[in-house]
């Protein structure tokens, strides 16, 4: 009996039952982990029939597969994504797991409560905000925050040090108030964290009301140093407030995938708060072996449990068959109830066009970038007289002062494109 013809064998011995199959090579390892309403009808039609290329490709490398039934086709659904996650099959779609979505910190219990950068949420009574595109978005909040509430940035940690010594550079040049010094005291710079909270949580019109009417009273009673310092610090929370879309807590209230098949397939997620376009994630990748339907779903789990913050409303570019039990799981990751939904008019439907525009418009700039690193690198095949084109490129550059000071760097090309750094 051939291979084919075995695996359709036990494939027809197993029960109509949702669960979990498990596709392995020969050599053992995880190829592909899929889910299934009935384990019997699902496995056996990878193994009769053609199939699409990708698919046929996989099967063509199963040398057996496992099967985990369980009790509902939610319980099926939290275990697919689990052995995907511990596995990470080369046929399932994946997204890229260097991508984090930091979050501001504010444990407000300090008598000096700072924001710090982390990456997941703690129950430990602390205030989060976010989460955000990435840590380097994440320090230019905390950069604008600082400038414009006057907020120290320099690492000492109050109120250890007070008055332990001189003020840096930062006061002289009006980035901050020099609370090393003991003054403001405390209970100011409690004030501007609150105002520095408010701006976060997008609620700037009441700071901005009361700067300026604090403002207005100080110039009325002659005290002109303090107003001026109040009209800064105005002018810097309206400049915040000009910026909200970067700003602004990424915690919509509405989220609208877009997904478009291309030579790259992208996957595209826009965040509404208040129906207002706050953000916008993507990701590019290999045209996945499951059908739009099936690569929608496996996509939405995997970015909300990376991204660790989810809204009430999701709007999906198509139908899929596990919207149910997705919503469920969703639903509990978050604490409250997400629903999903595919829009067929109004304002939702019009957050779904976007999102599908902009999934478009992706995929169809990485065919651009694509074609124009291929033509380079065919241009430099034939320019050295290549057998191949050159996939990857190293450049050396050392410099040195005399016999000191020597130092070394490589930058690396591959495939047209600047390789990843590796610690």
């Amino acid at each position: 009996m051939d291979r084919i013809a075995a695996l359709r064998e036990k494939a027809n011995k197993l029960p109509l039952l949702p669960g979990v199959y498990i596709m392995k090579d020969a050599a053992g390892e995880v190829i592909y982990v899929g889910k299934a309403k009935a384990l019997k009808n699902r496995v056996t039609s990878y193994f009769r029939g053609d199939h699409l290329p990708k698919v046929a490709a996989m099967v063509s490398h199963v040398a057996d597969f496992d099967v985990i039934v369980a009790a509902t086709e939610f319980e099926a659904l939290v275990l697919e994504n689990s052995l995907i996650k511990r596995h990470m099959p080369h046929y399932n779609i994946l997204l890229r797991d260097d991508k984090t979505y930091p979050f501001l910190r504010l444990d407000e219990k300090d008598s000096y409560p700072s924001f710090t950068i982390v990456n997941r949420v703690q129950d430990d009574g602390a205030r989060y905000f976010g989460p955000y595109g990435g840590r380097g978005v994440s320090n230019g909040i905390l950069r604008t925050l600082g400038k414009a509430l006057r907020l120290p940035d320099c690492g000492r940690i109050f109120p250890r040090d007070l008055g332990k010594d001189r003020p840096c550079l930062n006061l002289h040049m009006g980035t901050c108030d020099g609370w090393c010094r003991g003054e403001p005291d405390e209970a100011e710079y409690r004030r501007r964290i609150a105002e520095a909270v408010q701006i976060l949580q997008g609620d700037s019109k009441e700071l901005l009301h009361r700067l300026e009417e604090e403002m207005t009273a100080a110039a009325e009673e002659l005290r002109f140093e303090k107003a001026a310092k109040l009209r800064d610090r105005l002018r810097a929370v309206q400049e915040l407030a000009n910026r909200q879309n970067v700003i602004k807590s990424a915690r919509a209230d509405t989220d609208a995938v877009g997904f478009f098949r291309g030579a790259k397939t992208a996957f595209v997620v826009l965040h509404y708060t208040d129906g207002d376009l706050t953000g916008k994630d993507f990701e590019l990748m290999p045209e996945p072996m499951e059908d739009d339907a099936a690569a929608v779903s496996s996509l939405v789990r995997q970015y909300y449990v990376r991204r660790g913050a989810w809204p009430k409303l999701v709007l999906l570019p198509c139908e899929i068959e596990d919207a149910e039990p997705l919503a469920q799981l969703l639903s509990e990751m978050a604490g409250h109830r997400v629903e999903l939904s595919v829009p067929q008019r109004g304002s939702r439907r019009a957050f779904f066009e976007a999102a599908q525009r902009n999934a478009r418009e992706e995929s169809l700039r990485a065919e651009t970038e694509y074609e124009r690193r291929s033509k380079t690198l065919e241009w430099l095949q034939r320019m050295l007289s290549l057998e191949t084109p050159p996939r990857r490129i190293e450049g050396y550059d050392i410099s040195n002062t005399g016999n000191f000071g020597i130092v070394a760097s490589m930058t690396v090309f591959e495939d047209g494109r600047p390789a990843a750094a590796s610690a």
